[in-house]
């Protein structure tokens, strides 16, 4: 599965309150699933897909239309045309009959009135409780689900058990603590010979709200409000920010990493030369590492300060189906199909992919690489915000302005998290 985490700091050209501000007309069919029931009567479906996924969302489709008279076609829109491409076919009237989409941007699309709620459908049919929780959190509003996972992915950091090993590390006992991440780090980049103890995208807006963010959750500590605004001014992000800090004041974070905007979010791990890597389960599988990489490695989950803190980033892709579609029953039949239980067996584990259910076992001979992000994700969080894209997404934005300027350029996290907060709250209120 390719890493999807760069695109999250892709998925729009401009604001998304400026895109969807030209939609509000541009959808008046219920939201209500009443009356809908599954049926494969040889439809022709639209599927919209961001490009990344390909391995999962392609495949999967393929086995639907090889089992199914109903045949979906896919349309892959580029994450950076997403937003606009949504925005002009709503108003219209030309959506798909699916949209799948970047979990962080299915809030846009619950708030819109473009998906159907799948509440009772998704109780009757089973999968309901049993579906990855962040982004069935990323597809709820006002108690009710409009979207089910698709693609699923968690961040968790890599480690290089052979550099453990060398630096006289255990390789079977990966740092549960920041104290411990610093040790082993300290430890690996004496090795020398260009070799560092950890590593970070840290110029990559999406791959930092996926693996830093972690850091600041495990502390118990919300980053998102329930209204959709943000707190970061906060000791626990301060906290954060000096972990990540101290890592790179000691050289064990490699100077590289400041202007990292995500190409190297795995292939820096790849070359042996990195210790640990925050990043996540969605690369180990790929070409990034290989099938028979050079050397061993292991996951661990992303911890907090203290012995027991872990947290996770959920992400990947939530697929809703539309109210402007007029094959609802047939556009049922291919989520009711792709939830189901059989669905995660028999396809996504055979690929293998991580399954969009949690109460379905995945073998241990697929390995680490699928066991550890599955236990994962049944504890997966995610952001549910309409200003995602310009608070933490953007380039510009005081998310990544906030992580640079403490990490990396020396600035004391108070001042770092304060002036974050006045941004981002110029933005949200």
């Amino acid at each position: 599965m390719k890493s999807t985490v760069k695109a999250l700091a892709l998925v729009a050209t401009a604001s998304v309150a400026i895109a969807l501000a030209g939609c509000s007309g541009g959808t008046s069919a219920s939201t209500g699933s009443a009356g809908i029931t599954a049926k494969d009567d040889g439809a022709k479906l639209t599927l919209w897909v961001r490009p990344g996924n390909e391995a999962v969302t392609d495949a999967v489709v393929k086995k639907y239309n090889q089992t199914h008279k109903n045949q979906v076609a896919i349309t892959h829109v580029p994450a950076d045309q997403y937003v606009t491409k949504y925005a002009q076919a709503s108003q219209s009237g030309s959506l798909p009959d699916v949209l799948a989409a970047d979990l962080v941007f299915m809030p846009q699309i619950v708030q819109n009135g473009s998906a159907l709620d799948l509440t009772d459908l998704l109780k009757k049919s089973g999968a309901y409780g049993n579906l990855a929780p962040a982004h069935v959190q990323a597809s709820s509003a006002n108690g009710k689900v409009y979207g089910v996972p698709y693609v699923t992915d968690t961040s968790l950091y890599l480690y290089n058990k052979d550099l453990f090993t060398k630096a006289g590390l255990d390789p079977d006992k990966p740092p549960t603590t920041w104290d411990g991440i610093i040790k082993a780090a300290d430890a690996i980049t004496k090795l020398g010979d260009g070799i560092h103890g950890a590593y970070i995208s840290g110029d990559a807006a999406g791959s930092l709200a996926y693996d830093f963010t972690p850091t600041i959750w495990a502390q118990k500590q919300e980053v998102v409000k329930k209204d959709g605004s943000f707190d970061f001014d906060n000791p626990a992000t301060q906290k954060a920010l000096g972990f990540l800090h101290t890592l790179y004041a000691n050289g064990d974070i490699p100077a590289s990493s400041k202007t990292d905007t995500g190409d190297g979010f795995f292939s820096v791990f790849a070359s042996g030369k990195v210790g640990i890597n925050f990043s996540g389960g969605n690369g180990v599988n790929t070409a990034t590492l290989g099938k028979d990489p050079a050397f061993s490695f292991g996951l661990a989950p992303i911890p907090g300060p203290e012995d027991g803190q872990t947290a996770t980033f959920s992400g990947g892709d939530a697929a809703a189906i539309s109210t402007q579609s007029s094959h609802k029953n047939e556009a049922w039949d291919f989520i009711d199909w792709l939830t189901s239980k059989a669905t995660a067996s028999n396809v996504y584990l055979k690929l293998p992919a991580l399954s969009p259910r949690t109460d379905v076992a995945v073998p241990s001979s697929l390995g680490d690489q699928f066991t550890v992000p599955a236990q994962l994700i049944k504890h997966g969080q995610t952001y549910v915000s309409t200003h995602y894209n310009d608070v933490i997404a953007s380039a510009q934005g005081p998310w990544l302005e906030m992580f640079q300027s403490a990490v990396f350029n020396g600035v004391s996290p108070e001042v770092a998290t304060a002036t974050a907060q006045k941004a981002a709250d110029a933005i949200t209120k």
